[in-house]
């Protein structure tokens, strides 16, 4: 459908400095990389401008990430694999071969999850109030590990968790 598809008009101003209740306008599109297990290539992401702040906002589907090609669902399934299966690198890349990742694409995922539990559980806290998280714990895959259970069986999709993290804490859980 390209352009023509009936992209979501904001209601209002999606910068957290602005928030005004006046629709931005539209500002045209920008083309990005988009790669699951089934497809592989550009999409149209729709551009809205706030006349108010002057910020440019872009409009992610929920299935991308900020400033990742691969889908949530594909990075999530990498995820699974190797934190809540156990299966080795090597045994995950072999599951996921047709997406040519390397071992470094592979652990770049998983070192980010790791490095990022802290502010996993600062989200889920405010996700979910009153829930237990596992304590910081000397093996952080083992953390990682009832982390990622926690996220996979606490929302019905993954998206639902990226988008109510990312409203949340104003960015993806995912992010440096």
């Amino acid at each position: 459908m390209g352009k023509n598809f009936p992209f979501p008009v904001p209601g209002s101003c999606l910068n957290p400095e602005c928030l005004i209740k006046v629709p931005p306008q539209k500002h045209g599109f920008y083309k990005r990389n988009a790669i699951d297990a089934n497809f592989s290539g550009r999409i149209l992401i729709r551009r809205y401008y706030c006349k108010y702040c002057g910020k440019t906002i872009s409009y992610l589907p929920s299935f991308c990430l900020p400033y990742f090609q691969y889908t949530i669902e594909t990075i999530l399934m990498a995820l699974c694999y190797i934190l809540d299966s156990n299966h080795s690198l090597r045994a995950c890349l072999k599951l996921l071969k047709n997406l040519g990742w390397s071992l470094a694409h592979l652990q770049f995922y998983v070192k980010r999850f790791l490095n990022n539990q802290n502010r996993i559980k600062v989200g889920l806290r405010q996700l979910i109030p009153g829930i237990i998280l596992p304590p910081d714990e000397q093996d952080k895959r083992k953390g990682a590990q009832k982390v990622l259970r926690i996220v996979i069986t606490g929302f019905p999709q993954i998206q639902t968790f990226q988008a109510r993290f990312h409203k949340q804490c104003r960015y993806s859980f995912m992010a440096p």
